[in-house]
């Protein structure tokens, strides 16, 4: 089964949701479900530049719980990342929280209990995808933030309250979220234009895609939905969605590109499938003349959606050790001891699961290997980055030498 597949799965096996506790003895449990997606592996490749590093820094940090550890919902027992709600960037499934959610993948983002932000209204969004980010601005679903830095500082410090991140943090979280590409789509051309091999409905429904509506050329989905660019105009619309204090509130246009697999649809998740949002739309704006036009429609819509099942993970890749050392040292170099307790933990661990692999060193080496990396990482703690940088040294030079300093603590 695919990872997909495996995502749908859970969610239709009532959400197999964790159950914690929220306050006390003889308080009430509350159901929540959180999603995941690949697990990071940090030493599987070599790193040759600065943009690289940033990217897998990025990476471990949207999946690592200790970027949002200060966060309320701690105190709802619930080890919270970025992937928890965009699995490998994507949309998710399954991520539910009784009281905040009115269906998986939908989310109050401002209630206290996760939030700094309080509004007092229930009212779920629906959880986007971040797959093309570098192409959708505005963000958030009101289009409040130019820039995915500014959203992204915006998400961590006050929608989940997780603190105030560092610099190199940022920079590296937009770094992997500007790197995470669209599906690739063979039904679609580099113009936005579906090609021949299309199917026939999906070809009739982009003329309807296209058709101006009653009231101007201005009006119809390929003005806000623009093929040329992306699915999206950039701008911010009133189209009937929205609750609570959102209702009749101008949304941000999201892409079509890779939504097969983002249900629920529309800014307030309202529908579980790319035809009746289509069919709302073809209501909304007069779009579809008829039945026809309506079937035309949504198979264009899911034609454009559409994206392959993302690929399960192949073999184990090559051990790096050496990769630590280049993430530590741009890590080090901006003396982030919350970076560095990110990388230290997940490469101790990857090379402790190394032990007896016909590729690995003998147990003295990692042994000592590891040892340097916790020396690293205590440094840290104590803000004496100099001596972590000089343990990194060590480091290096010992996986240089593939064994073990016996002298060494």
């Amino acid at each position: 089964m695919s990872a997909r597949g495996a995502r749908r799965a859970l969610a239709a096996a009532g959400l197999a949701a964790a159950l914690v506790h929220s306050g006390g003895a003889g308080a009430l449990t509350r159901v929540i479900a959180l999603d995941q997606g690949r697990p990071v592996r940090l030493l599987g490749a070599v790193h040759e530049t600065r943009a690289d590093v940033l990217v897998a820094l990025g990476e471990m940090a949207f999946k690592s719980e200790f970027l949002l550890e200060g966060s309320p919902l701690r105190t709802l027992g619930a080890q919270m990342t970025c992937d928890s709600c965009h699995p490998d960037g994507g949309a998710s499934l399954i991520v539910f929280f009784e009281g905040l959610s009115d269906k998986p993948g939908n989310l109050d983002v401002t209630n206290r209990a996760i939030s700094l932000i309080e509004d007092n209204i229930y009212n779920p969004i629906n959880v986007p995808s971040i797959v093309g980010a570098r192409h959708t601005a505005p963000f958030a679903r009101d289009g409040g933030f130019d820039t995915v830095e500014d959203f992204t500082l915006f998400a961590i410090a006050n929608e989940f309250a997780g603190g105030i991140p560092s610099d190199l943090t940022i920079e590296a979280l937009v770094a992997f979220q500007e790197g995470l590409a669209f599906p690739d789509n063979p039904l679609l051309g580099a113009d936005g234009r579906l090609d021949a091999a299309a199917p026939a409905a999906a070809r009739r429904g982009e003329a309807v895609f296209r058709r101006p509506v009653a009231g101007g050329p201005e009006r119809g989905c390929a003005t806000c939905h623009r093929p040329e660019d992306h699915f999206v105009d950039h701008r911010v619309h009133e189209v009937g969605t929205g609750r609570g204090a959102r209702a009749g509130m101008a949304f941000e246009t999201p892409t079509l590109l890779g939504a097969a697999a983002t249900p629920p649809y529309l800014h307030d998740g309202r529908y579980d499938t790319l035809a009746e949002a289509a069919d709302y739309f073809a209501d909304y704006f007069g779009v579809a003349r008829g039945a026809a036009d309506r079937a035309d429609l949504a198979a264009y819509v899911e034609a454009v959606a559409a994206g392959p099942e993302p690929e399960e993970d192949g073999e184990e890749a090559d051990m790096h050790p050496e990769t630590a050392a280049a993430l530590l040292e741009v890590v080090l170099a901006a003396d982030d001891w919350m970076l560095t307790r990110m990388v230290v933990p997940r490469a101790t661990t990857e090379l402790d699961d190394w032990r007896g692999a016909p590729d690995a060193p003998d147990d003295a080496a990692l042994d000592r290997w590891i040892r340097l990396l916790r020396r690293i990482e205590a440094r840290t703690k104590t803000q004496d980055f100099d001596g972590a940088r000089a343990a990194l040294a060590e480091y290096r030079a010992a996986v240089a030498d593939g064994r073990p300093n016996r002298g060494a603590p």
